[in-house]
């Protein structure tokens, strides 16, 4: 499983990370820095297990990167809000509310691969980024990538658009995009947090939920999939994990160095996400037909830009997404015209 997985890979570090702490010891102090993580299965968890690298990592920057887990992802943020933390470890839809630009990030249709998230983290190390990577105190300090979006249905006959109308989709921390595809679509807005995420689904007082493949087993959403549910196998967006950090609270240098270790991390990761995909049954995949995709792309592209244009996503973080996109795929016919 994941979790052993990672787990294997912290155990393959520990040496050389007492070693280093060790050495560095005997030439200077390492800097403390509070790190909440939030992590659905806690503190030996996928995330927090994946992070112990980071933490080996950042003694080297002379950072003491202290890692407290949390099962609770809305007790992290609040915590990070009321300084109890200097860096957090949360969901996109979450970290918006502390640096607004990344909450286009979360756009249906706004990354949708690995190679234009490596293409968004890179530009987002360049000092010219600085601006947009940081609101007031608050700075994203890096991307990790958590894989595709997809749509968890509990009956796999209600695929097409105009069938999710009168259905009960989950709406995730708020979530903007989700809330108006249930009002463009005529479906009733189940409010949930990632504590109440999954069971909500899996005890029927959800019928749709939108979600990554790691969280097939992480949240146990085969209970809710039974025998007559499905996962449309459409790829909504490539989701990301944020770490933000309290720009008073942590070292000048620390968010940069950060940002450009996790994305050395990205094919890690991405290999994860891989593995999540494989462990879910061949079963629960539904393959869409032709007509159906292109509704799906058409109201993913309808959200997009009414958001946008309401200002709940930044229109320059729409702009520069648009701009990844049609470098991988220029002939796409959004290309045509620009975001």
């Amino acid at each position: 499983m994941i979790k052993q997985k990672l787990n294997r890979i912290f155990s393959s570090i520990t040496f050389s990370f007492f070693l280093l702490v060790s050495c560095y010891s005997q030439g200077a102090s390492l800097a403390p820095v509070k790190f909440c993580i939030w992590d659905p299965v806690g503190s030996n968890g996928p995330f927090i297990s994946f992070l112990k690298e980071t933490k080996l990592k950042a003694i080297s920057w002379g950072i003491d990167l202290q890692l407290d887990a949390y099962t609770d992802e809305k007790v992290a943020f609040n915590d990070f809000k009321s300084q109890v933390c200097d860096a957090v470890f949360l969901t996109n839809l979450l970290a918006r509310e502390l640096v607004p630009f990344t909450g286009a990030f979360g756009a249906p249709g706004a990354i949708r691969s690995i190679e234009e998230l490596k293409t968004l983290s890179a530009t987002l190390n360049s000092p010219k980024a600085k601006s947009i990577v940081t609101n007031d105190k608050y700075e994203v300090s890096g991307l990790f990538p958590v894989g595709e979006i997809y749509t968890f249905v509990r009956d796999k006959s209600s695929v097409r658009i105009a069938s999710i109308s009168g259905k009960k989709v989950s709406i995730l921390n708020g979530d903007v995009a989700s809330s108006r595809f249930a009002k463009v679509v005529g479906a009733s807005p189940v409010h949930t947090s990632l504590a109440t995420w999954g069971g909500q689904f899996n005890n029927g007082n959800v019928d749709v939920m939108f979600a990554p493949a790691l969280a097939y087993n992480t949240f146990e959403l085969y209970k809710g999939l039974g025998e007559a549910g499905g996962i449309i196998d459409f790829n909504i967006l490539y989701a990301v994990m944020q770490m933000v950090v309290n720009t008073q609270k942590v070292p000048p240098s620390f968010a940069s160095k950060m940002r450009q270790h996790a994305l050395t991390r990205f094919d890690e990761l991405e290999n994860t996400v891989k593995q999540a995909r494989s462990e879910i049954p061949q079963k629960y995949w539904i393959t869409l037909d032709s007509k159906t995709l292109e509704e799906y792309e058409v109201l993913s592209k309808q959200i997009r830009l009414t958001l946008r244009d309401e200002k709940a996503f930044d229109p320059k973080a729409i702009s520069l997404l648009w701009k990844i996109r049609c470098k991988f795929n220029p002939a796409h016919t959004e290309c045509a015209s620009a975001e």
